[in-house]
């Protein structure tokens, strides 16, 4: 076992991608989303550009998140009975989840799905018909 593929390593690792997602949807998305929900802030002229602005940061946000997941699984994998920093990086990550639903909520109506999704609606009505 290195010096850095430890158990605290582990915690920080989920302690540092949880805060750095959170601090990535309130300075990025949540702005201009609200921009965009109020409209009155913003000229029609410019309203394309902040929702291409708000796709592209939700994108963003949502390869974050799979980061901050992927390090929480591989915590929570570890098994190590360790409550010192498990405890407060679980609590963390659950709060920043359950921010990422909420603020996903409300980005949703503004942009296109993926094409995946879209792909694979495409195949679920094809596949009902036959």
């Amino acid at each position: 076992m290195s010096n850095f593929d430890t158990p605290i390593a582990s915690d920080v690792n989920v302690l540092l991608r949880t805060d750095a997602e959170r601090r990535w949807l309130h300075r990025e998305v949540i702005p201009v989303l609200r921009q965009i929900e109020t409209g009155d802030q913003l000229p029609d002229d410019l309203l394309d550009a902040a929702l291409a602005y708000l796709e592209t940061t939700w994108d963003e946000a949502l390869v974050r998140a799979q980061a901050t997941d992927a390090a929480h699984t591989d915590l929570r994998l570890r098994g190590d009975n360790h409550d010192v920093l498990s405890g407060p990086a679980d609590r963390y990550h659950a709060a920043v989840r359950v921010l990422r639903g909420v603020i996903a909520e409300r980005v949703t109506p503004f942009i296109e799905p993926p094409l995946e999704a879209i792909s694979y609606a495409s195949a679920r009505g094809r596949s009902a018909r036959l």
